[in-house]
Parts: C-alpha cells; sequence; structure tokens
C-alpha cells in the first residue's frame, strides 16, 4: 500500500480511530481516562501505519470540546450528586445524634437528681436570653388538683 501524503493520512487515520474509540462509551470514560484513550488510538493507528513504515511514538487527547448544552447537563449533574451526599452525611449525622440523645436520656432518666440539674441548667440558659416572657415547667406532682396544689414535705 501506498501512500503519497502519510501526514494526512495519519492524521484521517487518528480522527477515524478516535471517533471509533471514543462511541464504544459513555462520556464520563473519555473525560477521566484520556490517557487510556489515547492509548487505544495509538493501537490502532499502528496497525496501518506500520505497513508504511512509520512508528507512532505516542496520541494524546489534548481538548475536548463539549456543546453548551452537554456542559450544562454535566454541572446539573454534578450539582445533584453532591446535593445526595450532602443529604446522606446529614441524615447519618442525625442518626449518631439522635443515638447521644437517646444515651443521654437514659442517663438522666436513671438519676431524679440528674433530671432536676438539667431543668436547672436549662433554665439558666433561658434566663441568659433576655426573653421578656419564660414558662417554667413543673413536675406533675406539684401542679393544682381540684384547685389546690399538692405539696408533699
Amino acid at each position: 500500500l501506498e501512500v503519497e501524503e502519510y501526514s494526512f493520512a495519519i492524521t484521517q487515520l487518528s480522527q477515524a480511530a478516535l471517533r471509533d474509540v471514543c462511541g464504544k462509551v459513555e462520556l464520563d470514560t473519555i473525560l477521566s481516562k484520556r490517557e487510556e484513550m489515547g492509548q487505544n488510538i495509538k493501537a490502532i493507528v499502528e496497525v496501518a501505519t506500520k505497513e508504511w513504515g512509520i512508528e507512532i511514538i505516542d496520541v494524546k487527547i489534548k481538548d475536548i470540546q463539549l456543546p453548551e448544552n452537554m456542559k450544562r447537563m454535566m454541572a446539573n449533574q454534578a450539582e445533584a450528586e453532591r446535593s445526595r451526599r450532602a443529604r446522606i452525611i446529614l441524615a447519618e449525622a442525625e442518626e449518631q445524634a439522635a443515638g447521644k440523645l437517646l444515651d443521654a436520656g437514659r442517663q438522666i432518666d436513671k438519676s431524679p437528681s440528674a433530671i432536676k440539674s438539667r431543668l436547672y441548667q436549662t433554665l439558666s440558659n433561658i434566663a441568659a436570653e433576655k426573653n421578656s416572657t419564660i414558662l417554667f415547667p413543673f413536675p406533675e406532682e406539684v401542679l393544682p388538683r381540684n384547685g389546690k396544689p399538692k405539696i408533699e414535705e
């Protein structure tokens, strides 16, 4: 096989190989594995150029130009993936916090003095906020029954 303009022939062959290789894989693969894609193209081109006495040293994919609508779609997909990961992290954090609150509740429940201490701490925090109205929770045993407070000595 005789080739008069080997430079043009190699360019055309490389473009055809590029279309062939890229047409068989997804866009994510093309973008993330450029070097591997270049090696695949080189292998295809080398088959023909060896017959011409030309050795291909390397094939590199320099630039990938995508249409604007494709860029927007990829950006939307990336944003959706980030949002999904953030929701998963938040859900895991809420699950851990719920477990910690449950453990704390069990510890406080074991000791009436711990409950009172927590109540006083909470009231102190509320008072520090300079609110104009503060509601004080009272234990059930202190609340009035039949119009009279029940206080045991």
